[in-house]
């Protein structure tokens, strides 16, 4: 379908996914505000179906552009000509849904099972979760999908292949509980709806493929920020078979997998790609990476060079290698010269010629010295030639001898040629004295060492490569790189994937790390443990009646309370949904009883206010579970807590329940 005609441009067809839905908003977004005309492009979009697949109607030419997921890697490692253009998703919302009463928790439950998907060509990041966790796919009851949900419902199979932006919705409208088995829990973290092309396009329309990308990425920011007015043009323009609710709940989970806040929309990280590459390699689906190289897209590398530019940057260089090799020889000839050059002096003049050719020599070195002035000034690395310091035969310090200009761009220091290091960095000697230690060790001739270091006085992060100096005693060369930024990402994905996104607090499975390491603890020393099992009443009626941002507020209010009356050694989670978990170490059933009361009666006081003003409150149920001899493994204490908190739920909510026990509302 058309949305700016122009009769005079070729029409630029992409293939969609799926069904129109709000899964491709962001190519809704750049046709209806005219992205694509502003570049001079005219865009058709074109809706997916079992017969119209992304990747056979890119390599058959019938679509130049399309969006796909993982079969987009999983072909190019079969030696399809496809590039890949943006990740839209940053996360896959492949999940497999299982019934809540079928007993199934986790991935290894499936076992026996029958388990719908795909194929194994899209399915790569299943096949990838089951490989991980040594299933043999021979245990799987494995059957085609068939994209109904209600084969689920009805029990025909006891996994669905899912979107977790599309069928949990059915699910929570006809009151069915549910459990989702996510590969993203089992160490597989695959990009999902990658917009891609083929390398034909690439080659013969470079610059198309260049402002199609502009635009596409363009259109992807607009409609993560106008979500409801693209909601309406779904509704308003195309054949769309959902309902505003389920839409909206379409885009508010395409939210939590694009990051469009905290990471840049189309963001791709070649070793990401490298790890899903390897996932597809140890699966068994492709013999290898060998076809990788070339697959993600840049704009520099679409920059071809002309043909004679490589064998004469290589001729360079090994001129440029001949020339420091050169230098480095008449450094050290030099330095011989001079301290020969008083004996110079009382030479006969009969060795005049000899005394021209030291000329020669040192006119020579002086060119030298200037090439080699201006490579050691241009370097990215930072460089430093320093001597290590000594005192009682330790070492004390150091100084630093020559540095070039990235070296104090990198540190943000300036000024430190001939000063000290503790001079520059006070505090250093405190805070980092591995510095000394590995300094000292290679400047006694010890082999090279490569390590990476927090500098906290200078609150950077910095990879280090340090060499013996063999002209000078005790010297050495240091070369430095500056990864803060690297470190600071590294430290982000780690607490996203230990964090609960809406709460802050730890997600199901980092609970459970910790959990296990404390009940180890607690069986070492034989103290006293408790567990609670929370659940937040009625939390569905909160969803239906005031919509899922009230939710979202009710789930984050209730997860501050919980924080501000636990002990800093107190563990919790969210389990997922309305759904917590606290492990409180050194407590007793009587004292976890008493914390519980607390939390009961406080939750019924706190309330958030609705975008009308309106106070909501909200109530919780609490199961309690003590540490015995019969419940001594994690698996047995969870069990406990949840049955005693199913218990407190069927007497009537807002209470709390342990064995031979309950605490009821009105009892308090």
């Amino acid at each position: 379908m058309f949305a700016f005609p122009a009769p005079q441009q070729d029409i630029i067809d992409i293939q969609l996914r799926w069904h129109h839905q709000f899964q491709f908003a962001g190519y809704y977004a750049a046709v209806e505000k005219g992205f694509y005309r502003e570049e001079g492009l005219e865009v058709r979009l074109h809706p997916g179906d079992p017969a119209h697949q992304p990747v056979q109607e890119v390599l058959s030419g019938r679509a130049q552009y399309a969006e796909g997921n993982s079969e987009v890697l999983f072909q190019r490692l079969r030696g399809e000509p496809l590039v890949a253009l943006a990740a839209i998703f940053q996360h896959s919302p492949s999940i497999l849904l299982v019934r809540k009463d079928s007993g199934i928790d986790s991935v290894h439950d499936l076992a026996g099972k029958k388990v719908m998907l795909m194929n194994r060509t899209e399915d790569a990041d299943f096949l990838t979760m089951f490989v991980n966790e040594g299933i043999p796919l021979s245990q799987i009851d494995i059957i085609p999908s068939s994209y109904r949900i209600d084969d689920l419902i009805t029990r025909k199979a006891d996994a669905f292949n899912a979107y977790s932006s599309n069928e949990p919705f059915f699910l929570k409208q006809r009151g069915i509980p549910y459990n989702v088995i996510a590969p993203g829990n089992y160490r597989v973290d695959f990009y999902s709806d990658i917009f891609f092309t083929s390398e034909k396009e690439l080659r013969s329309r470079p610059e198309r493929v260049e402002k199609m990308l502009r635009a596409t990425l363009k259109g992807w920011r607009y409609a993560m920020d106008h979500p409801d007015e693209i909601i309406d043009l779904l509704i308003r323009r195309y054949p769309v078979d959902k309902t505003r609710a389920h839409l909206e709940f379409e885009a508010a989970e395409m939210r939590k997998l694009i990051f469009p806040d905290l990471i840049e929309i189309g963001h791709m990280n070649p070793e990401r790609w490298q790890h899903m590459a390897d996932a597809f390699v140890k699966a068994g689906l492709v013999g290898s990476d060998d076809y990788l190289d070339g697959f993600l897209y840049s704009v520099k590398s679409n920059k071809h060079l002309p043909a004679w530019v490589v064998p004469v940057l290589a001729f360079a260089l090994a001129v440029i290698a001949l020339i420091l090799a050169a230098a480095y020889y008449l450094m050290q000839l030099n330095r011989r010269l001079a301290s020969a050059q008083h004996q110079l002096h009382a030479v006969n003049r009969a060795l005049s010629e000899e005394i021209d050719e030291r000329k020669t020599i040192e006119a020579n070195l002086r060119i030298s010295e200037t090439r080699y002035r201006s490579l050691f000034g241009n370097m990215v690395e930072g460089f430093a030639f320093c001597r290590m310091l000594y005192r009682n035969g330790q070492p004390d310090d150091i100084q630093y001898i020559e540095v070039n200009p990235a070296f104090e761009t990198l540190t943000g220091l300036s000024a430190v040629t001939g000063k000290k290091i503790t001079e520059v960095v006070p505090g250093i000697k405190a805070s980092n004295p591995e510095v000394f230690e590995i300094y000292g060790r290679v400047a006694a001739g010890g082999p090279p060492e490569k390590f990476e270091i927090f500098m906290s006085p200078l609150n950077l992060w910095f990879s280090v490569s340090a060499y013996h100096a063999d002209t000078d005693t005790h010297c050495f060369v240091t070369v430095i790189e500056n990864i803060t930024e690297r470190k600071l990402l590294q430290r982000n994905y780690e607490q996203m994937a230990q964090t609960d996104y809406l709460t802050g607090l730890s997600n199901r499975r980092y609970f459970m790390q910790q959990a296990e390491t404390e009940l180890a603890r607690t069986l070492r020393y034989g103290s006293a443990l408790a567990l609670l099992m929370l659940d937040l009443d009625h939390f569905k009626q909160i969803n239906d009646n005031h919509g899922h941002r009230a939710g979202d507020k009710v789930l984050q209010a209730f997860s501050t309370l919980c924080l501000s009356i636990l002990r800093e050694s107190d563990l919790i989670g969210r389990l997922g949904g309305e759904e917590f978990v606290i492990m409180l170490p050194e407590t007793g059933v009587a004292e976890a009883i008493g914390v519980a009361e607390r939390l009961r009666k406080i939750t019924e006081e706190v309330f958030v206010l609705l975008e009308n003003g309106q106070a909501l409150y909200f109530t919780v149920s609490i199961g309690i579970a003590g540490l015995d001899e019969r419940y001594a493994h994690l698996d047995a204490l969870l069990q406990k807590a949840d049955q005693s908190l199913y218990t407190a739920k069927s007497m009537g909510r807002n209470r709390i329940h342990t064995e031979a026990s309950c605490i009821r509302a009105a009892c308090r």
